[in-house]
């Protein structure tokens, strides 16, 4: 026993090992080999083996050389799909959204496989599978505790050790190729601990009686919210530009909190039967919920056509769906909560499937992007000059650059020329220069001329001229303009001219803070910003006056919002005072 146990424990602090210096390198690298790193092999499947390392013997190294096969076989064919014909591998835009789907799935589907190993049987109770489950949810939080305390003690001791000169050695802790090392060993340390003490149970009957009366509390708030829309209408939850995320946000907490409430199906924690109606009311808003987000997803795809985020998006959509169809659906039937572990088990089958799919080329969300939005330029719903050839070459990988060759074989489109030239053009773009943002979380050019042109500008009538789009659009990933980096959505800025200084400014404001241009020869130079209260909107009001004074002030809209010149050689900056015999002639 004691061997198994030596084995056991240099298999896990092995795979963490390897998992952390791996993540540490493929956060290091910009470009090369190493950005094509299965993260679908070595994310989740160290964390198979630590929680499951209790049933260590054959058939654990089974269902683990089983599922690194798939996952090997799931990857294989990404690599495949999105790997760049021009031979040159920059990024796999494909690797978080696999990671998170796979994940998800290998999450739920695991302790049916724990169950099968311990009681070397496939007819389990559903009590079990939910219960090893819950403990599996639980080893995970407590290692996200242990590892967190671990790290605030490192940052204690790298301050000590900065204090007394070694500021080396916060260098060298930080390092991704030491810290992710680190983080790994630490989390698989505190699992292979936590197996070994059956306080994790209690401790997760606790959580689960605190979320189980979140449940009535929150229903409460999911109904109004609900009553409140024929009211307000649904252009004012579309204008926030997160709906379908907040809405969704909503299903996964309603899923989660019932599962917490009602458990196996077999006991509810509500007494009263006015507290269990509200909650169970709250499972037949789920439905509702989901077609709503259906009808925000369909405007999008309508107006823009389909995109991989937006496939996510959708896939995220009807696995909730399917999961609130059927605890609707077993509520107005009368059979619930006893019918909570069927429900759960065919909505993980069906989850598995759609997922196995989209790993196929039978819902590859790379095709069937390709083919939509082709598709929508074939039939004149997108102009030439507007679509968006980059896409297609950089970000939907093989079926992407087939859907371009497409394109330069079809010489009977009304707009075939201009589509060639545009074509042309696409691909003498180096992909160096096209992703050199791409890691950075910018929005590409053609985006933040979007969100430019869609901005709101005051006075009204007054616009933008071209080469100041340029100008701002180029301004994006200048680190000493850090102001547009976070804007993702013209709703979050907004421009107005105004006369600060002698010559004409230009005003750009997002929630918060604001900076000062100054408009000269065609061009812009920053000035300096201002911050306080303010929104977009309210330059609205026009309402601006500067302060006259060594510290300037602006007030915009009535509040006051102090004013921080960049250099002191800007003409707002009153000059120094310095002794004569200093003073420049």
């Amino acid at each position: 026993m004691y061997g198994i146990d030596r084995k056991r424990y240099f298999w896990v602090g092995l795979s963490a090992l390897a998992q952390g210096l791996l993540l540490g390198q493929y956060l290091t690298t910009s470009s090369g080999i190493f950005l094509a790193l299965p993260l679908i092999l070595v994310v989740p499947l160290p964390f198979c083996l630590w929680l499951t390392q209790e049933h260590w013997g054959r058939r654990l190294k089974r269902l683990l050389g089983a599922l690194a096969l798939v996952l090997t076989l799931f990857y294989l064919y990404r690599l495949w799909s999105v790997y760049p014909t021009d031979g040159e591998l920059h990024y796999l835009p494909s690797q978080n959204m696999d990671l998170s789907r796979i994940s998800a799935v290998i999450f739920l589907v695991l302790p049916f496989f724990q169950c099968r190993i311990a009681t070397w049987s496939w007819r389990v109770p559903y009590s079990d599978v939910f219960f090893q489950l819950c403990r599996n949810v639980f080893l995970l939080f407590q290692a996200a505790i242990v590892t967190l305390v671990f790290w605030a003690l490192l940052l204690t001791a790298s301050l000590l050790f900065d204090i007394v000169g070694l500021d080396f050695v916060p260098h060298v802790l930080f390092n991704p190729l030491v810290a992710l090392p680190l983080t790994s060993l630490t989390i698989a340390v505190s699992i292979t601990l936590a197996l070994k003490r059956p306080g994790i149970d209690s401790l997760g009957r606790w959580i689960l009686s605190i979320l189980a009366w979140l449940l009535p509390p929150f229903s409460a708030l999911s109904l109004v919210f609900l009553l409140c829309l024929p009211f307000s209408g649904l252009q004012t939850l579309w204008s926030t530009g997160q709906a379908s995320s907040l809405m969704l946000l909503l299903q996964l907490a309603t899923i989660l909190l019932a599962n917490a409430a009602w458990l196996d199906g077999t006991r509810s924690p509500f007494s009263s039967k006015a507290v269990n109606t509200i909650s169970q009311l709250s499972l037949l808003c789920l439905p509702v919920y989901t077609a709503l987000c259906l009808y925000s997803l369909g405007l999008r795809v309508q107006q823009y056509g389909l995109s991989v985020d937006r496939i996510q998006a959708i896939f995220l959509v009807l696995v909730a769906g399917i999961w609130g169809l059927g605890y609707a659906g077993t509520v107005l039937f009368r059979q619930w909560p006893s019918a909570i572990g069927r429900i759960n088990t065919l909505a993980t089958l069906i989850m598995s499937v759609i997922v196995i799919a989209m790993n196929s080329p039978l819902l590859d969300p790379y095709r069937l992007a390709a083919n939509n939005q082709v598709a929508r330029l074939i039939n004149g719903q997108i102009s030439a000059s507007d679509f968006d050839y980059l896409y297609l070459r950089f970000n939907l990988g093989r079926y992407g650059n087939y859907a371009l060759d497409r394109l330069e074989r079809a010489q009977d489109l009304p707009n075939s020329a201009d589509i060639q030239k545009r074509l042309e053009a696409a691909r003498t773009v180096p992909p160096r220069e096209h992703w050199k943002g791409v890691r950075s979380n910018l929005p590409p050019e053609k985006q933040r001329r979007e969100i430019l042109q869609g901005a709101a500008i005051y006075p009204k009538g007054r616009v933008l001229p071209k080469h100041l789009v340029e100008r701002l659009v180029r301004m994006w990933d200048d680190p000493s303009f850090p102001l547009l980096k976070k804007v993702r959505h013209s709703s979050s800025l907004a421009f107005s001219y105004q006369k600060v200084t002698d010559s004409e400014n230009l005003l750009l404001v997002r929630p918060g803070i604001g900076a000062v241009l100054e408009i000269s020869s065609d061009d812009l130079r920053l000035l300096g910003f201002f911050h306080g209260n303010i929104s977009p909107d309210a330059l609205a009001s026009q309402a601006l006056t500067v302060t006259p004074s060594r510290f300037k002030e602006i007030w915009l809209d009535g509040q006051l919002c102090p004013f921080v010149p960049l250099i002191s050689e800007n003409p707002m900056d009153p000059e120094p005072d310095l002794p004569q015999e200093e003073q420049a002639p």
